[in-house]
C-alpha cells in the first residue's frame, strides 16, 4: 500500500492539493480534439463547420459538447481529489492503528520482562527456601538420632540406677532424669 501511495503522490508538492482550483480554458483542453485541427473539432466537425459555416446550431452543440466535457472533466478530478482523500485518510487510520498496536506491545513486552523478573525472583526464592528445607531436615534427623541415642542412654542409666538403687535401698525406686547433650534435662521421661 505504502508503494502504491508513493508512487501517486511521486509528482504532487507536499500539501499541494492537486485538483483544488479549476483554472483552464476551453481551447487547452478540448475533449476529443485532434492535432492539427486547432479549433478542438475532430475531423468530421471540422469538415462539416467549413461547408456549413453560418448555422448556430452546429456552435450551440459544439458549445453543449465542450460544456459535458468541461463538466466531466471537473467531475472526473473532483471524484480523483476524493479519492486522493480517501486514501490519505485510510494511510493516517492505518498508522495510528500501527502506532497504537506498536504502544500496545510496549506495553505487554513491559508486563511480560516484570513477570519474567517476578518468576525468576519466586525460582530464586524456591531454591533457598527448598535448600533451607534440606538443612532442616538434616538438623532434624540429627536431632532425632542424638535423641535416640540420649533414649538409649537414658534408659539404660535408668536401668542401672534401677538395678543400684533397688539393691541398696531396700526395694524403692528412685526417679533419675536423663540430661541431654546441652546439659539440658528431659523432663517426664520414664520415671521409676
Amino acid at each position: 500500500m505504502d508503494e502504491a501511495m508513493e508512487l501517486d503522490f511521486a509528482g504532487a508538492l507536499p500539501g499541494m492539493d492537486v485538483g483544488s482550483t479549476f483554472d483552464f480554458d476551453y481551447d487547452a483542453f478540448n475533449c476529443g480534439a485532434v492535432e492539427g485541427t486547432g479549433n478542438g473539432m475532430s475531423p468530421v466537425a471540422a469538415d462539416a463547420s467549413t461547408t456549413n459555416t453560418g448555422s448556430g446550431a452546429d456552435d450551440g452543440q459544439e458549445e453543449e459538447r465542450r460544456r459535458r466535457c468541461l463538466k466531466r472533466k471537473i467531475s472526473n478530478r473532483e471524484s480523483a481529489r476524493r479519492s486522493r482523500a480517501r486514501r490519505r485518510q485510510r494511510a493516517e487510520d492505518l498508522e495510528r492503528a500501527a502506532e497504537a498496536l506498536r504502544a500496545q506491545r510496549k506495553t505487554l513486552a513491559a508486563r511480560r520482562d516484570a513477570a519474567a523478573a517476578r518468576a525468576l525472583a519466586v525460582r530464586l526464592d524456591n531454591a533457598r527456601l527448598a535448600a533451607e528445607a534440606c538443612a532442616l531436615r538434616r538438623r532434624l534427623g540429627e536431632a532425632q538420632r542424638q535423641a535416640v541415642l540420649l533414649l538409649a542412654l537414658a534408659r539404660a542409666r535408668l536401668a542401672r540406677a534401677a538395678a543400684v538403687g533397688v539393691a541398696g535401698a531396700g526395694g524403692r525406686a528412685q526417679v533419675v532424669t536423663p540430661q541431654l547433650a546441652g546439659g539440658g534435662s528431659v523432663p517426664g521421661m520414664m520415671t521409676w
